[in-house]
């Protein structure tokens, strides 16, 4: 009679165990932090191939990706160019379906998702940060992105850098949504706006 208690709760918690995995097959436990600054829309397909184009990725390029979502840039930029990639995001349940999304494309190796506040991060490991982000969180995350190594590109999508010039600028038609889509290239360090008026003004 032992024996069987002991065989019924080994089976129990293996069930608990299988699926608890299914829930979370990154086996990474996540948490609610706080609410999100955006609801997660994402970038149509061509357009996150431009932006990485953009970037000029390289191979031992490393890429953070600031709201991830569903982590599709982070795969494209590993799937495409055998890059390294890490991607932020505070929300849980997109955490889940990034890493889940990860692990269906097989670029475990090379891509990881933490849960966390962006604001809060040290980005200086980065050198290709592409952007997705409301023109106040821009604002609000230019202390840590100054601080990025010379030579570090941004690429943001729809909203630029106020007050800073871009070194490139693409307006695309995107096939996905048939809508006008603007991608604004910055690479470190960041050149305010007043510094090329001045130039201009003494030239």
């Amino acid at each position: 009679m032992c024996l069987y208690r002991r065989a019924i709760l080994k089976a129990i918690l293996m069930l608990a165990a299988i699926l608890s995995m299914g829930a979370n097959p990154s086996g990474q436990d996540t948490q609610w932090m706080r609410t999100p600054d955006v609801v997660y829309v994402g970038t149509p397909y061509d357009v996150v191939s431009r932006m990485l184009q953009m970037a000029k990725i390289k191979k031992d390029d490393v890429v953070y990706d600031l709201g991830c979502g569903d982590a599709r840039i982070l795969i494209l930029a590993a799937k495409k160019y055998g890059c390294r990639a890490t991607g932020y995001d505070i929300d849980p349940e997109m955490v889940r379906i990034s890493r889940a999304n990860v692990a269906k494309n097989r670029v475990e190796d090379l891509v990881k998702i933490v849960q966390a506040d962006i604001f809060t991060l040290d980005l200086r490991a980065a050198d290709v940060i592409p952007m997705y982000l409301l023109p106040e969180m821009n604002q609000k995350l230019l202390p840590q992105l100054e601080k990025l190594k010379p030579g570090s590109r941004l690429v943001c999508h729809n909203y630029d850098l106020d007050g800073f010039v871009p070194d490139e600028t693409v307006d695309m038609i995107s096939n996905e949504d048939n809508a006008s889509h603007h991608l604004y290239l910055y690479t470190l360090p960041l050149k305010r706006r007043e510094q090329e008026d001045s130039a201009a003004d003494s030239g």
